[in-house]
């Protein structure tokens, strides 16, 4: 037993000989703090500190050892392992991370790209060679020589319409010949868009590829674009006689004619959308491509607000539209937000933003210890895989077999990539004699995910800032849970507790002898020298005072306590002036509230707040005796010098 001990005993200084090695300021509990931690802490918002007593050292080093206890208290009841606490902290972990995750100069670059192109709308058509994103390479070729074809026609001086509405394999080209209408940014592809903006009206540009085929693209034409329209409408369904209807929209638009001013009205009797009609037609603002052709293009052209297009059909009603507003482009500082959302949302520019990212996440995460093991996935493979309806074999748990290492620590394994397969499935059946290649091209993209998830798992080791971030949301938010629990709950919950503390306290919540005092003003001198005569022999009570509100005087109650309340007053005097405004001003005291201790259901919320502060000073005097605090005084004396002097 006594060499037992000895063993222990050397353990342990050798164990704090190790902390004086690596320079320590505290430990607290289990928890070892440096002075970089303390000082970090102690400085990051010195300067926001309102209370003059966290900006002495002494006195900070005894909140900090404070907050130390109660995470170490909080650890030890297990509150960091609550699902709940790891789900919000896992959360905001997500949401701090985006930042590293992406180029931050491409996305300004793509937000203000995008920005330019909101001040024009480009009006377009198409040629298509359909081609899906997933295509096999003979595909690819194929859709290839078909847009090259059709490409060298148009160069031979074929009208673009009769190629689109013969050839092109989009399905509205037969009807369209191609015209797609009036563009805005984030309204097709990212690389449709990018040509359409780049081609000069009238031209057609190269071949672009999008992820549903090659297009050609024929700008043609450009207009300043519109942020936003908003219109009134006055609609009349065509329903089963569209002669009728076109016949009632013309009486209608006869009665506009005649009186401009009766659009609400006749709105509010003839339209038959009900929702609009009872606020005189009047509709949400929209956008471009946020409403059926020709209703867009009518709302559009109107110029002027208060302006009233004629009838137009729409293939379910005739409509009548009056400008009511048309807003232009924002700032960008104002839509700046708005931008990097959509931008992120779209695939293709998300790509561009994210690329320098994973190429540095190559680096910085490297793979090893390859055994190209990942083939024998074909086994497991069939048919059902390139139709999107493939499922994890019954053994995919025990497919255990390593496949590579990341950064020399997380090893992967088949079973990470088999279930990695089944959310990555495709929808090709043909694709299935190619199934080789497409699994090594799988692998590739496996291993580039695995990397990116390694990276964002792991920020804390390749940034600092990033550690100690989420460390402080980490700490506060283990600290908000364990004295809400601790704490704030328990004082809610304990009504016997908190009327003892109320008992106890009685006198520390006494309120002193209180005057309440009237302030008259009234622009009849007669009037207000009575009221003044009643009010210095006290024969006016509150109610007397409170009925003056109704007879045109301005009347004003403030409660004051006996030390600020004004010499003249003091014993029941009243005061009579003539204000510079020509009105005349009356003050006395109307009322004494004498000292009393104010039952507890009147300051409940002031009791319960001492309470809670009594609760806590109690918990962290147990916390002391709970869990040692041992400080290198020697760190201590120079960090001190540091900012006291």
């Amino acid at each position: 037993m006594k060499k037992l001990l000895l063993v222990w005993g050397w353990l342990w200084i050798l164990g704090f000989a190790t902390l004086d090695a690596q320079e320590y300021l505290m430990v607290v509990g289990s928890d070892t703090v440096t002075p970089g931690e303390f000082e970090y802490m102690y400085t990051k918002n010195l300067d926001l500190v309102q209370d003059p007593r966290q900006k002495d050292i002494d006195y900070y080093r005894r909140l900090f050892i404070d907050y130390k206890l109660q995470l170490a208290d909080a650890k030890a009841l297990g509150l960091d392992k609550d699902w709940n606490f790891k789900a919000e902290y896992r959360k905001y972990r997500r949401e701090l991370a985006k930042k590293y995750l992406i180029d931050r100069n491409i996305l300004d670059s793509l937000v203000r790209e995008a920005y330019d192109r909101m001040h024009s709308d480009v009006k377009v058509a198409h040629i298509m060679a359909a081609l899906p994103a997933h295509a096999l390479p003979r595909d690819t070729l194929k859709a290839w020589r078909k847009i090259r074809q059709w490409q060298r026609r148009l160069q031979r001086g074929e009208k673009f319409e009769a190629v689109a509405a013969r050839y092109s394999e989009d399905p509205t080209a037969s009807q369209n010949k191609g015209h797609l209408g009036w563009i805005n940014v984030f309204q097709t592809h990212y690389p449709f868009e990018s040509a359409a903006y780049r081609t000069a009206p009238g031209r057609i540009s190269g071949i672009v590829r999008t992820p549903v085929g090659y297009h050609l693209i024929k700008t043609e034409d450009r207009r300043p674009a519109v942020y936003r329209v908003q219109v009134a409408q006055i609609m009349v369904r065509k329903g089963k006689h569209p002669e009728k209807a076109r016949e009632k929209i013309q009486e209608i638009y006869r009665q506009l004619r005649e009186n401009p001013g009766r659009f609400a009205a006749l709105a509010r009797q003839y339209s038959d959308d009900g929702s609009s009609a009872k606020r005189g037609g009047l509709l949400p603002p929209f956008g471009l491509g946020q409403k059926i052709e020709p209703f867009e293009s009518q709302a559009f052209a109107l110029d002027t607000v208060g302006q009233i297009s004629a009838p137009f059909e729409t293939p379910k009603a005739w409509h009548i539209l009056r400008l009511v507003n048309k807003e232009p482009v924002p700032p960008l500082d104002r839509i700046r937000p708005e931008l990097e959302k959509s931008v992120l949302k779209d695939p293709e520019r998300a790509r561009l933003a994210y690329a320098p990212v994973r190429q540095k996440v190559r680096r910085l995460v490297p793979v090893t210890d390859e055994t190209g093991r990942y083939r024998r996935a074909l086994s497991y493979l069939d048919k059902s895989f390139f139709e999107g309806r493939w499922k994890l074999p019954p053994d995919w748990l025990r497919a255990s077999e390593p496949l590579f290492t990341l950064d020399h620590d997380r090893q992967v394994t088949m079973r990470d990539f088999l279930r990695w397969l089944y959310a990555h499935q495709w929808k090709r059946p043909e694709a299935y004699r190619y199934r080789r290649a497409i699994l090594d091209r799988l692998y590739a993209q496996f291993k580039d995910d695995m990397r990116q998830s390694y990276y964002e798992q792991h920020l804390d080791k390749w940034y600092p800032d990033f550690a100690r971030t989420a460390r402080e949301y980490y700490d506060g938010l283990l600290l908000f849970r364990y004295k809400s629990r601790q704490i704030w709950e328990k004082a809610l919950k304990d009504t016997v507790g908190l009327r003892r503390f109320y008992e106890q306290n009685k006198e520390r919540y006494r309120q002193p002898t209180r005057y309440r005092l009237v302030e008259i003003l009234m622009p009849d001198k007669k009037r207000a020298r009575q009221w003044y005569r009643k009010l210095k022999r006290g024969k006016m009570t509150m109610e007397d005072v409170m009925k003056l509100k109704n007879q045109g005087a301005r009347v004003r109650l403030t409660v004051v306590e006996e030390s600020a309340l004004p010499g003249v007053f003091k014993k029941r005097k009243a005061q009579w002036a003539q204000t510079p405004g020509g009105q005349y001003q009356v003050r006395a005291v109307v009322d004494v509230i004498p000292t009393h201790i104010p039952p507890l259901d009147k300051i409940k919320g002031k009791v319960l707040s001492d309470y809670q502060q009594e609760l806590e000073k109690n918990l962290l005097q147990q916390l002391r005796q709970k869990y040692p605090v041992r400080i290198n005084e020697n760190v201590w004396k120079r960090i001190r010098k540091k900012y006291k002097g």
